[in-house]
């Protein structure tokens, strides 16, 4: 299962919803305006950047250059501003199908099966700085709406959960946690509420850890601690991903070590850097940090559980060979944070997104023990005709790849790296991130 949790940048305001996000801060124009260090760009803010085709007649993908021109600061400014004055409705949505197809270019590019196929979305995006309330049900570029809290109404620190609807996830296998409310009515201290998922048995939380305690250890710690307490009774976390607002790029891995049931925490950051996809979604390259000055890893991912790191196609600080090693999760690196808009390209955000990867389920035997409840066979059910109703449009000139597990979206519900043996015995059949490796 993919995941993606991408922050983007409202205006701290109470009295909207979702439509700050487009509104903005300085911090996004800041981004605007810091474009040139990310991209090499002319006079005029022309980026060329290679994009993806598929060539019939030679059978393969080839790639061929293309322009953008990126919108300048005081056009970033611009757009914010009309959108505060009309808040109109569709321009917002245009907005967020953007921001999504963003998401799911880098994801693509950066979570392949196996070396230049079997490219895959995520199933689920998070996206941080937004209040899904009145969007809840709604359809976005192939993602519905499924959850949004709004804990104190500060849009800085609302959630928004959306799923992919061409994937079939399994029911037993997204547990969305529901917030109690602060007592203290505001989000500014250690009580403030982050967004608590369990996918495929994880527990995962989604932070923007608030200015205010972002640097102070013991408070950081006990704002995780107070949500996973009000949020599921219980004191251990599997995953940590988000807005974290650290000082250092070792700051949050130190606050974490000894705590929630694990030892050493792991990061998606590798001797001080994080790959991110660049405009378009095909070419990678390396960042300093994720956060408006490309110089501060501000969004990252952490885990007490082992996990694969994945750079240039390899996987980092870790031996993939080694037959005990069997990770967890895979850090595949960052989304971009610019978007076509208008013609141009315009930053969403000052943040860089999050992709990870789930390679397995936590409780294989407690899944198999609940997997013939009736909402599991339902979801067999449609699954089963999903594939059957694909089968039936294939080509008659298409042959199968005879042993090897293709990648499709409506097969994403967690077991991508397993065979059918090894879905019926819960017997792992060794590293599933060997492949990245060719």
């Amino acid at each position: 299962m993919l995941i993606v949790y991408q922050s983007l940048e409202s205006t701290g305001t109470k009295a909207d919803t979702a439509g700050t996000a487009l509104s903005g801060n300085s911090f996004k124009k800041r981004t605007q305006a810091n474009a040139h260090k990310m991209y090499p760009m002319d006079a005029n803010r022309v980026v060329t950047y290679p994009h993806p085709v598929f060539d019939r007649t030679l059978g393969k993908e080839l790639e061929e250059d293309r322009t953008i021109t990126f919108a300048d600061d005081t056009e970033s400014k611009a757009l914010s501003n009309r959108f505060k004055n009309t808040q109109d409705r569709k321009e917002f949505l245009t907005f967020l199908a953007g921001v999504i197809d963003t998401i799911k270019k880098s994801t693509m590019n950066r979570a392949r099966a196996r070396a230049g196929v079997g490219v895959r979305p995520p199933e689920i995006i998070v996206l941080g700085e937004i209040h899904g309330s009145d969007l809840q049900g709604e359809t976005i570029a192939g993602y519905e709406v499924i959850h949004g809290v709004d804990p104190t109404g500060d849009a800085r620190h609302r959630f928004t959960v959306l799923k992919n609807t061409y994937s079939i996830i399994d029911p037993l296998d997204i547990k969305i946690h529901h917030h109690a409310p602060s007592a203290s009515g505001t989000n500014k201290d250690e009580n403030a509420v982050c967004m608590m998922l369990e996918l495929m048995g994880w527990l995962m939380a989604f932070v923007h850890t608030p200015n205010s305690i972002c640097g102070d250890r013991d408070a950081a710690a006990n704002y995780i601690k107070n949500n996973i307490l009000r949020t599921t009774g219980g004191s251990e976390l599997d995953l940590l991903v988000g807005d974290t607002n650290q000082p250092s790029d070792d700051f949050v891995k130190s606050y974490m070590k000894n705590k929630f049931g694990g030892q050493d925490w792991t990061t998606s950051i590798h001797e001080g850097l994080q790959e991110v996809v660049g405009f378009g979604g095909h070419r990678t390259f390396s960042l300093s940090g994720t956060n408006s000055g490309f110089d501060t890893h501000f969004d990252i991912a952490c885990t007490r559980h082992t996990a694969a790191v994945i750079q240039k196609g390899q996987v980092v600080g870790c031996d993939p060979d080694d037959k005990d090693w069997n990770p967890v999760f895979a850090f595949h690196g960052l989304t971009d944070k610019f978007t076509r808009l208008q013609g141009k390209a315009y930053a969403y955000s000052d943040h860089n997104g999050i992709i990870i990867e789930v390679l397995r389920r936590k409780d294989r035997l407690a899944f198999n023990r609940m997997k013939n409840a009736p909402q599991v066979q339902a979801f067999k059910q449609q699954r089963a005709e999903r594939r059957l109703s694909r089968a039936l449009m294939i080509m008659p000139t298409e042959t199968p790849l005879l042993g090897k597990r293709s990648f499709h979206s409506d097969d994403a519900f967690g077991d991508e790296h397993r065979s059918t043996d090894e879905l019926s015995s819960g017997t792992p059949l060794g590293s599933p991130m060997k492949k990245l490796k060719s």
